[in-house]
């Protein structure tokens, strides 16, 4: 099974068919040599020959036939890979060994023949001569055995089949092995994938460290499923939120609209109970809204909107929207707002991030408070901070404050959903950011921090 599986995927198929593609190019650069080599050798035999013949020329035009006749058979009976034949114009061999080459002159090539003692050379030997006619109608030849070439030729075609058949086994071999580890990082992955179809969302794949394309899929896919992990339970957890949240306003309309049923009352009774019906449905109403505006800015629907924002002005503007309501309230807000800060975002939603925060201060802190707006950017990071020096909150119930509907014991009595800090903290991710709220000694300090503008390009 694992066999059949390993030659059906995709890495064996690539490896084979680069294997191949391999296998060729060899084919075609051992073609190439071969034939480069061969030409090679032949083209240095004839060069000997022809080096030989302007010897033996030479030797007859100052010597005469005679000599030439003389000096050949001296030639043959020395151990040489050349051949010679010298022809009388009749025809007739005077000297020499070389097959006789009837009516040619020039280059000839000759399969076979017979010796000078009469003896037939085999089909199989060629040889190379250069035939020249000389004066007085004599005939020279002088040639060379080609069996040297021919055996160089085999032991490379011989090199060269070896070779290509490593090549290939080789090539076969590593795209099996590939393919196998291919196939077990897959299987590892697939194995994953159908435990958390299964229902074991908390299954994640293993990774081998190697940094690898299989290693950073992997760790890819574990941030996707981490992501879509908390975005299940984000949903769980608003589900189980809203019903517990929102039942105290209903249960309160219901209540009020109850006791207007039963009870007689006067025109003005009954307005006051549609007032107070209109402000809980409103209550309820804006709730499902900033439910509804978070879930929008967890999916990332405005990032398209994303373009540089001068974070200086956006705080600015914040703190003067809310100093009156800050004097009025017998608190003070100062700021202390570093110009010229910019980052890449949604300037609205950075408006409300800081808003959320600045009314959060402002709502749960006591008279006489002091709060602050700062700006700063260091190196590539950008530090913004709403601090205020009120009773600020307990060391375990921080980070429980960025929670959908959570609200502190001591501000379930004051207007409001819960849901100011987690959208602030929702807005800070989606821009990159990170929301932490700190303990301020005394009071509380939200501090936001944003990748500069600089260092996201």
């Amino acid at each position: 099974m694992f066999q059949r599986r390993l030659l059906r995927t995709a890495s064996f198929r690539l490896a084979l068919l680069y294997a191949l593609l391999f296998g060729i190019s060899v084919l075609l650069l051992g073609a190439v040599t071969f034939w480069s080599t061969r030409a090679a050798l032949e083209d240095q035999l004839r060069r000997r020959i022809e080096a030989e013949m302007s010897f033996l020329q030479e030797e007859f035009r100052s010597d005469g036939i005679d000599h030439l006749v003389a000096t050949v058979q001296e030639r043959t009976r020395t151990p040489s890979n050349l051949d010679y034949f010298v022809l009388d114009p009749a025809g007739k061999r005077l000297a020499g060994d070389l097959p006789m080459v009837s009516g040619s002159v020039g280059w000839v090539r000759t399969k076979s023949g017979r010796d000078a003692d009469g003896k037939e050379r085999t089909e199989s030997e060629r040889i190379e001569a250069l035939v020249s006619e000389l004066q007085g109608g004599y005939r020279l030849g002088v040639g060379e055995d080609l069996e040297q070439v021919r055996e160089i030729e085999d032991t490379f075609l011989t090199a060269f089949a070896s070779a290509l058949s490593v090549v290939l086994l080789l090539g076969i071999g590593g795209g099996l092995l590939l393919s196998a580890g291919f196939l077990r990082r897959v299987e590892t992955i697939t194995r994953t994938a159908d435990a958390i179809i299964a229902g074991d969302i908390s299954r994640r794949i293993e990774r081998n460290g190697s940094g690898d394309d299989f290693d950073r899929l992997s760790a890819t896919l574990n941030a996707m499923l981490d992501r879509i992990s908390g975005l299940m339970e984000n949903l769980r957890q608003v589900s189980t939120d809203i019903a517990h949240d929102l039942r105290t306003p209903l249960s309160r309309l219901r209540q009020g609209l109850e006791e207007a049923r039963w009870r007689e009352l006067t025109a003005a009774d009954y307005r006051g109970v549609v007032e107070h019906a209109m402000e809980e449905a409103d209550a309820i109403l804006d709730t499902f809204s900033a439910l509804l505006r978070i879930a929008q800015i967890e999916a990332g629907v405005r990032c398209s909107a994303f373009r540089s924002v001068d974070l200086s002005e956006v705080m600015q503007t914040v703190a003067d929207a809310y100093a009156p309501t800050a004097e009025e309230s017998g608190r003070t807000l100062r700021i202390d707002i570093a110009g010229g800060v910019t980052i890449n975002g949604d300037r609205d939603l950075l408006v409300q991030l800081f808003s959320n925060l600045v009314e959060n201060a402002l709502h749960h802190t006591p008279q006489g408070t002091i709060v602050v707006a700062q700006l700063s950017e260091i190196s590539t990071t950008v530090i913004a901070e709403i601090a205020d020096n009120g009773s600020g909150i307990p060391a375990e119930e921080r980070s429980n404050v960025l929670r959908r509907f959570y609200r502190l014991e001591r501000s379930r009595s004051t207007p409001g959903s819960g849901l100011g800090l987690s959208m602030a903290s929702a807005i800070a991710a989606l821009h990159h950011g990170t929301l932490e709220i700190i303990d301020n000694a005394p009071g509380l300090r939200a501090v936001v921090r944003f990748p500069s503008s600089s260092r996201v390009s």
